[in-house]
């Protein structure tokens, strides 16, 4: 019999007392998955060639290496040239840091193989990437970029409409059109693998806020909870992508992120939790009595907030509006007489897509409180993932109440993916501090 245990048993015991679940790992998005999606995006322009900067390329290669640029030249047009093999897609990586492996972790460089990471056979150096990008004006006359960004008051030029403009200095007689539209359109229908993946974080986050709710009681601070949902992220292998944790008063701030106040009897505190797994993120919200038990005008505004959730969720169908969505969450609560307090939209999509308005951010603040003229006119299809998430906020008596869970839509509904999260009143105060974990109760 050994006398010591192993690293990997003692983690499991460890998770056992502490009564929560690790999951198996899988390895996320194959250089496949990477292709497939090249493929999809070349399909949508025959007529032109695609150049991606930095965060624009990780979608597409799963590459995250700092200054990262590619050039996808569709198959048709690099065949009309006497040396097709000459004009490949390729990768420009930085080269790899002299610290790399001892200072710093190694990360995909020039000379990396590409192939087995993304699918992309060549690869360049950031250096050589003007010069072969000014080689495309003998081969096409149309150049996609992605950009998002409108110019600061200034004149300023962000990051992604400097790259524009020195796209259009080395090109100057191609016609450069924005590719975010394009991409928007693509991201917008989930496959079925970001579908299988994105559950599974889902399962990950819902186990999160079940420790969170467990942990929460009077007098603990907010970054206890916070150190808890951390926790179970990072042991099933994902990251926080956000971690809002907001008690009393800070249950009214949308986007509370210090974490830092210490909790008390009689407060509600909003836990509004997101993580990033294989690159897909989640979003979910719920909001509980730290002492266990709801007030009676506590009660109430729940009631409120969850019935006008309820209301939305029941219309999401393939071809329902986020506008739609929102109205249905909104004239619930304004029946209610607390119009006023509900100070933003009620969805943002997930994962990115949203193609009919890609510069819409759904969680806006309305002017003058009146939020019943919220316009997305995007139209929900299957493979849609976004949240539907109301809320009431009273800054005067610190009573926040925000209830949210990440929607799937299906070819004939919805699927509700952070469904197992308890949001009954009767059973948040049945969760809230109780002494045994309900992350192995639901698997």
């Amino acid at each position: 019999m050994k006398r010591y245990l192993s690293a990997g048993l003692m983690t499991v015991l460890t998770l056992m007392m502490l009564g929560i679940q690790g999951y198996a790992q899988d390895a996320g998005f194959t250089a496949q998955d990477f292709q497939e999606r090249r493929e999809k995006l070349l399909a949508y322009i025959p007529e032109g060639i695609a150049i991606l900067d930095g965060p624009a390329c990780y979608y597409f290669t799963g590459i995250d290496s700092g200054d990262v640029k590619l050039i996808l030249i569709p198959t048709a047009i690099a065949g009309k040239t006497p040396a097709p093999s000459a004009w490949k897609t390729t990768i420009y990586l930085p080269s790899k840091p002299p610290g790399a492996g001892v200072w710093d972790d190694v990360k995909p460089s020039f000379g990396s193989d590409t192939m087995s990471l993304c699918g992309i056979e060549n690869n360049a150096p950031i250096s050589s990437f003007y010069g072969d990008a000014a080689r495309l004006a003998n081969i096409a006359d149309t150049i996609y970029v992605p950009y998002r960004a409108t110019p600061g008051p200034s004149g300023d030029l962000p990051r992604d409409l400097t790259f524009v403009d020195s796209i259009r200095k080395i090109l100057p007689s191609a016609k450069i059109k924005n590719l975010t539209p394009v991409i928007d359109q693509l991201r917008w229908k989930k496959s079925a693998k970001e579908i299988e993946i994105m559950r599974k974080a889902c399962v990950i986050t819902v186990n999160a806020f079940d420790e969170a709710a467990r942990k929460a009681k009077p007098g603990i601070f907010e970054y206890e909870v916070e150190a808890t949902v951390n926790y179970v992220f990072r042991t099933n292998g994902g990251r926080a992508e956000f971690l809002i944790i907001g008690s009393g008063p800070n249950s009214c701030i949308l986007h509370h992120m210090t974490n830092d106040r210490q909790m008390l009897k009689d407060e509600l505190v909003v836990i509004d939790i997101g993580v990033e797994y294989r690159s897909m993120g989640t979003d979910l919200t719920r909001t509980i009595p730290v002492a266990g038990s709801f007030t009676p005008e506590q009660r109430k505004i729940y009631g409120i907030v969850l019935e006008a959730q309820k209301k939305a969720i029941s219309i999401v169908k393939p071809g329902v509006t986020l506008t739609e969505v929102h109205r249905a969450a909104f004239e619930v609560i304004e029946k209610a007489g607390y119009a006023k307090y509900f100070i933003h939209g009620t969805s943002h999509t997930l994962n990115g897509g949203s193609p009919s308005n890609p510069l819409t951010d759904g969680l806006f603040v309305p002017q003058k409180h009146d939020n019943r003229y919220f316009a997305n006119d995007t139209a929900l299809v299957s493979g849609s993932m976004f949240t539907i998430e109301p809320g009431i906020y009273i800054p005067e008596k610190n009573l926040g109440v925000r209830i949210e869970d990440s929607i799937l839509v299906t070819d004939n509904g919805f699927e509700v993916l952070t469904r197992s999260a308890p949001k009954e009143i009767g059973d948040i105060e049945s969760l809230v501090g109780r002494k045994k974990s309900s992350a192995s109760e639901r698997r």
